[in-house]
């Protein structure tokens, strides 16, 4: 069998192309490949150094101002009002009369209680004279000594009964509620007038069991009222035990009022700044779970190994989260930290030239 010319030419130019891939093959691909093997195995990350800083935690408590003395003045004798001499809305000091009852024969009994005392008394120290030159027994001193005393008693009772028909305030403060007018009959306990203490006044809230731990008595806090009112003031409680419907803490914002500017029972925001702390600011989407299932960073450590550190939430800003658990300065993993494990060794690039 013939084969023709350019038959054979064409397997001499296919068996020339093998041949050729061949001692490539052997001799000229291995050196080659073996830097890109290596390459292969290391991972690049960007990291951002960041250092500890100052930190106070803001817990925000929502609830209404609340007067820290607000007393309702009750009639301790029974009587019409004869008068109400303080003007509703004024101030008024401690002792300032209210409501003023109709002394009806309330002065007649104290002149009465007064003679009879000094009859009794006038009759005591005869008795002790004579009983002194031997005239009068012991017993008839002692009984004229009893006389007295019971003179004396109701002469007290007759004065204080008098006392009663004037309601008093009990403390220096504002005249917020008149209950009662003039010609109206007050028995025993019924309500005259309602007075406030006006400075310091409270912002009252509750603080839920997440956050009870960080706030305490001293602590500063800011209070907006729903008036526009902004007030400084200080925590001055926070309670032991939490309400069982609501599972939440009362707390008090002690606040000034000296120009007696705040109402009772407006609704309020306030704000409670925590103690101060180191802690760490670190971009969110660098937090990362273990195995475990911890949460916390990767980092860099010395020969470009990486670690894992654990954290603590504790706060949170527009610009980052704050955490706990970290100790001085640290090289985070801010990009590829979700590739990389603890203890391997990458290349790191510096987030200022990451972008550039």
């Amino acid at each position: 069998m013939n084969v023709s010319q350019s038959v054979k030419l064409a397997g001499i130019f296919v068996a020339l192309i093998v041949l050729y891939f061949l001692v490539r093959g052997l001799f000229g691909g291995g050196p080659e490949s073996a830097p890109e093997a290596v390459a292969a195995d290391e991972f690049t990350v960007v990291v951002d150094m960041i250092e500890p800083q100052e930190w106070r935690d803001e817990v925000v408590v929502r609830g209404r101002t609340k007067a820290e003395r607000k007393v309702t003045v009750r009639a301790e004798t029974s009587g019409v009002i004869a008068d109400t001499p303080a003007e509703l809305g004024s101030l008024v000091s401690k002792g300032d009369v209210l409501c003023r009852l109709s002394v009806d024969a309330r002065q007649a009994q104290l002149a009465e209680a007064r003679a009879a005392f000094a009859k009794a008394k006038l009759d005591y120290d005869a008795a002790a004279k004579l009983s002194e030159d031997g005239f009068r027994s012991e017993t008839a001193v002692a009984s004229a000594r009893a006389v007295r005393d019971q003179a004396a008693a109701a002469l007290e009772r007759a004065k204080v009964e008098l006392a009663k028909t004037n309601i008093k305030a009990p403390f220096d403060g504002v005249y917020d509620e008149r209950h009662a007018e003039v010609g109206a009959f007050l028995n025993v306990g019924d309500p005259c007038a309602t007075v406030i203490k006006r400075s310091p006044f409270l912002v009252v809230g509750a603080v839920s069991e997440r956050d009870v731990a960080k706030v305490s008595q001293g602590d500063r806090g800011r209070a907006r009222l729903a008036t526009g009112e902004t007030i400084d003031g200080v925590v001055r409680f926070v309670a032991s035990s939490a309400d069982p419907a609501t599972r939440t803490f009362d707390i008090e914002l002690e606040v000034p009022n000296e120009e007696g500017a705040l109402r009772d029972g407006v609704t309020a925001e306030f704000t409670v700044f925590a103690q101060e702390r180191s802690a760490h600011r670190v971009p969110r989407a660098a937090l990362v779970l273990n195995d475990e299932g911890e949460i916390g960073l990767r980092t860099l450590g010395p020969d470009d190994v990486v670690a894992f550190k654990p954290v603590r939430l504790i706060g949170e800003t527009p610009s980052g989260v704050w955490v706990s658990g970290l100790s001085g300065q640290l090289q985070l993993i801010v990009s590829g930290q979700e590739y990389v494990t603890a203890g391997q060794t990458v290349n790191a690039v510096p987030a200022s030239e990451a972008g550039s």
